[in-house]
């Protein structure tokens, strides 16, 4: 039988968002592009298999059931937003400094610690060199090299990554802002075999939180266009496939650009909304100023003496004023409309 190969997946600040210790099934919201990520990784052929530590239930924060309310509803919502599909989730309860005594252990399965993996490798006879450990935390990394995997860290690229809480300091293959760039890498490396780290630099991004994951004790089964280098990138990996390879990868590769169209489509949304839909208001606004000032200016004009209207010349002169009054109103708002319009060209 052949081995089968799987990305492992840190669960905490790497699929959903969790600054601190969740037992609270409703507090699970997924990161985005979270979901289109993993659908994007199960097409490739890989199984996905979420491993976390869980010391909250050590701590005595939660029970196990909590735990596994939060997993069920981190994999149902992965399933209504993209179809993605997890194989097993496996948690670490344990803590070598618990306060519930029937936890109190430095459990195999406690990451750095690879014993989720290997558990997993067993349950679904995987070749762990051919697999992927992804996590936003040294001790995911850790775990995912000490069994062969190929590691992505979600950091910072401009940070170095330093050792804690007796986890080694271990360089990561890659070094990437979210879960959307490691489905990316993991598609452009495709069967290649495992190499020595070599962290790859991206833009820097805002540093997360780092709040100790909760690992994982059981498994249970559960168009606008693109920045030039996005699409250079995708044309680079279409040329290296042989038409045979790139058949089951091409729904991949569509599914991860049109996840980045829809993301550069909605800043260009945002930025319309601000600035450009503005200066249009305020333009058709200098437009009605014009036409106000226009027709007191040809009232003025039109004003001449009669015999029923003795004051003809007050009239004449106040109609004036009103245009002029109009005309710098409307200069005013123009000088707005450019100010908006220079900003919005700015920031393109």
């Amino acid at each position: 039988m052949m081995s089968e190969r799987a990305v492992f997946l840190d669960r905490d600040n790497t699929i959903i968002a969790n600054d601190g210790y969740l037992g609270d099934a409703t507090g699970v919201k997924l990161l985005p592009g979270a979901a289109a990520a993993i659908a994007s990784l199960r097409r490739l052929g890989f199984r996905i298999i979420i491993v976390s530590n869980q010391s909250g239930v050590a701590r005595g924060m939660f029970d196990e059931a909590a735990v596994e309310a939060v997993n069920q509803e981190m994999i149902r919502q992965l399933k209504e937003q993209a179809g993605a599909h997890v194989d097993a989730s496996y948690y670490c309860p344990y803590h070598p400094d618990a306060v519930v005594p029937e936890y109190k252990l430095d459990h195999e399965w406690r990451k750095p610690k690879p014993g989720m993996l290997k558990a997993a490798c067993a349950d679904f006879n995987l070749d762990l060199g051919q697999s992927w450990m992804i996590g936003d935390q040294p001790r995911d990394v850790a775990a995912g090299a000490f069994v062969g995997c190929r590691t992505i860290l979600l950091s910072d690229p401009e940070k170095l990554m330093e050792g804690h809480d007796n986890v080694p300091a271990i360089t990561p293959n890659f070094i990437v802002r979210s879960l959307a760039d490691a489905a990316r890498i993991i598609l452009r490396e495709g069967n290649s075999p495992n190499r020595d780290p070599a962290p790859v630099p991206l833009l820097p991004l805002d540093a997360a939180a780092t709040a100790e994951d909760t690992p994982a004790r059981s498994g249970s089964s559960p168009g606008g266009s693109l920045p030039a280098d996005t699409e250079a990138l995708a044309a680079a990996v279409a040329a290296k496939l042989t038409p045979h390879a790139a058949e089951p990868i091409k729904p991949v590769l569509e599914d991860i650009l049109q996840q980045l169209r829809s993301a550069h489509r909605n800043s260009e949304i945002a930025e319309f909304s601000l600035s450009l839909l503005l200066a249009t208001v305020i333009q058709a606004v200098v437009v009605l100023c014009l036409v106000l000032g226009a027709w007191d200016a040809l009232t003025a004009i039109h004003s001449v003496a009669t015999a029923h209207n003795p004051y003809w010349w007050n009239y004449r002169i106040l109609y004036q004023l009103t245009a002029l009054e109009w005309m710098a109103a409307g200069l005013i708002l123009q000088v707005m409309v450019v100010a908006l319009l220079l900003r919005y060209r700015n920031k393109q």
